[in-house]
């Protein structure tokens, strides 16, 4: 998630972030796990739900 100052990350860059695969991170939003928007086709995941995740997870 390079530019920090973006509100949202695609699938790609919140895969990336958590260390996890693109299929995952799909499969997250789409059981509810992690919240996201859908628009024109595009997943928009907000920064601070793949940060709660994270911090969900961590060891």
């Amino acid at each position: 998630m390079e530019d920090r100052d973006r509100m949202n990350v695609t699938v790609a860059e919140a895969a990336e972030y958590l260390g996890v695969s693109r299929t995952t991170v799909q499969e997250m939003v789409d059981n509810g796990q992690l919240k996201a928007d859908r628009f024109a086709g595009a997943i928009h995941i907000p920064r601070e739900e793949v940060e709660r995740i994270e911090r969900e997870t961590a060891p």
